[in-house]
């Protein structure tokens, strides 16, 4: 798989110290890449950097091989036009109604859309995930699970190349991962490129191609899921064994939870 987004060398400082150190990456186009990691690791500046929302203190982000840093404006509108961020806390506009709030990127990114168009594709979307009776409703309306499949649905309905999501199952029900599961799914079948942060080790059964092991701004590993999962480095075991919550053996329970229900 060729490369679409790769980082080379990239630092970012943040109150002194270094959030990400001298990190190198490669995000292979049409693949799903799982970042996991301990809190406070670094996670979530990765995926900003990655997505070209953070500029790097040091190194560089590239697109196809293209600096982000020499992008005009124009182009970084582009960009952000074929993406969708999934942020950790969902960032929907809280005085705006969900239908306004999946409106918006059409609006800014297909301005030649009319009405009619819009409106349609927002209820498309609201059906496909289960929010259909909530369309004038405001954020603070919806649960905290409806909340994040509504900030999915945004992410989504730009029918992005690219999409990155920061935790999308944290903090919510069973039910409501299942269906953000499901709809992530819905995504990597139709070739979208998948780049996401979660402690949610049925998430990252399911979907990942790629995992990639944080710790302290570091990579530890990174490669196909299935070998890094069996890695016999010491540390990469005792972070996703502490990233899962779990007093684990490496031949038993960590390996059953991440083999999860490949596959289905």
């Amino acid at each position: 798989m060729s490369e679409l987004i790769g980082l080379r060398g990239v630092t970012v400082l943040t109150g002194g110290h270094e959030a990400i150190a001298d990190v190198d990456l490669s995000v292979p186009e049409g693949a799903s890449t799982v970042i996991m990691g301990p809190s406070g690791c670094g996670k979530s500046t990765l995926l900003k950097v990655a997505a070209g929302l953070m500029p790097p203190d040091r190194g560089a982000v590239l697109l196809r091989g293209e600096d982000l840093d020499g992008f005009s404006e124009q182009r970084m509108r582009e960009f952000r036009g074929t993406n969708g961020f999934v942020f950790q806390d969902g960032a929907l506009w809280e005085n705006k109604t969900i239908f306004d709030n999946l409106a918006l990127p059409l609006q800014v990114h297909h301005p030649d859309l009319g009405p009619g168009e819009i409106g349609r594709r927002v209820a498309r979307m609201l059906e496909r995930g289960g929010l259909s009776d909530s369309p004038a409703l405001r954020p603070a309306q919806l649960s905290g699970g409806e909340r994040k499949i509504a900030s999915f649905l945004r992410a989504a309905i730009v029918e992005p190349t690219i999409v990155f999501l920061d935790e999308p199952t944290r903090s919510i029900d069973y039910r409501m991962a299942e269906r953000i599961t499901a709809m992530i799914r819905d995504l990597k079948l139709r070739g979208c490129t998948i780049l996401v942060v979660t402690h949610d080790a049925r998430l990252a059964s399911g979907i990942a191609d790629r995992l990639v092991v944080l710790e302290a701004g570091r990579v530890l590993a990174e490669g196909p899921f299935d070998e890094v999962k069996r890695s016999t480095d010491e540390r990469v075991h005792s972070v996703l064994a502490r990233v899962l919550g779990e007093i684990a053996s490496f031949d038993t329970d960590l390996l059953a939870l991440l083999d999860g229900d490949r596959g289905s």
